[in-house]
């Protein structure tokens, strides 16, 4: 066998490198991520910023950002409570922040009003946090899903402080229309202190956040990706980190198939023919391609 007819080595990766996790390793500090987090960890640093705003379009790396903010403030003296659940009501989530805060599951028929709820929310509170001088952050993800009167309600749990210091900083996280429905609760929208919104990646910061993956995952070999390919990546994704992890994922299983050991115009052309072809990207975009 001469060395022509010898087969290519396939990529190789320790893990694989664009499967959408909450993997906090794989967070690209982008210019936007990066300003998001530096916002959210100042407003929570300050304590008495009361509420915070984190949108972004679908895809754009508003829970990754948030994991690795939890991550952070869980190594400061902070008690960080996470809620994801938008078919939760206002006394549903008072339940699962008291089990947070107490490191235990509370029964619903524990506390089977709300009344009950609230004051043994005050107690951990008083207890658990201020006793220890520690801060309460809960973080409101998919906020975008909540009723109006849930937002307010939560919203009345930040009114729960001293004369001197608040006791809990609330980040709400969401979509776009978030931000339209705060609008319409100028009670809510005022107590807003910091906001930001998270924009899709431009072209080169695509190139630097495959670049980036492929370095965490432990890439064994050259760089795959084509300029060209890359660029393509980035046009038919429209620069969204979760569409972008998307089009890789296929276009390296589509290259494993094939046997090629790098990513070329031609392979993800293929890919992105496909997706248009049943529906898993935008036709209009594709047809500027």
């Amino acid at each position: 066998m001469t060395d022509s007819d010898r087969p290519l080595p396939r990529l190789a990766f320790d893990t694989p490198p664009f499967d959408n996790t909450r993997d906090s390793r794989f967070f690209f500090a982008s210019t936007g991520h990066a300003e998001a987090l530096s916002r959210m960890s100042y407003l929570v640093a300050d304590r008495n910023m009361g509420i915070g705003l984190l949108t972004g379009e679908i895809g754009c790396g508003k829970t990754l950002t948030r994991t690795v903010l939890q991550r952070q403030l869980g190594e400061g003296p902070n008690r960080v409570v996470t809620l994801e659940n938008g078919l939760l009501d206002f006394d549903g989530l008072l339940l699962e922040i008291i089990s947070q805060m107490r490191g235990e599951r509370v029964p619903t028929a524990a506390m089977a009003d709300r009344y009950s709820r609230l004051a043994a929310f005050k107690q951990t509170l008083m207890h658990k946090i201020v006793g220890e001088q520690r801060h309460l952050v809960i973080l409101l993800d998919e906020a975008q899903q909540f009723e109006s009167q849930v937002l307010e309600q939560l919203r009345g749990l930040t009114n729960i402080a001293s004369e001197r210091q608040n006791y809990l900083t609330l980040v709400l996280i969401g979509q776009p229309e978030l931000r339209s429905t705060l609008r319409r609760l100028p009670q809510i929208d005022q107590r807003v202190s910091l906001r930001y919104h998270l924009n899709p990646l431009s072209l080169e910061e695509t190139r630097r956040y495959l670049r980036h993956r492929l370095d965490i995952a432990g890439l064994r070999g050259p760089y795959p990706f084509e300029p060209e390919a890359e660029r393509l990546i980035y046009e038919s994704s429209g620069g969204i980190p979760r569409e972008i992890n998307r089009h890789c994922k296929l276009a390296l299983e589509h290259a494993d198939a094939l046997g090629a050991t790098a990513l070329s115009v031609r392979i993800v052309g293929q890919v992105v023919d496909d997706l248009c072809r049943h529906g898993g990207t935008d036709n209009a975009l594709h047809e500027r391609l």
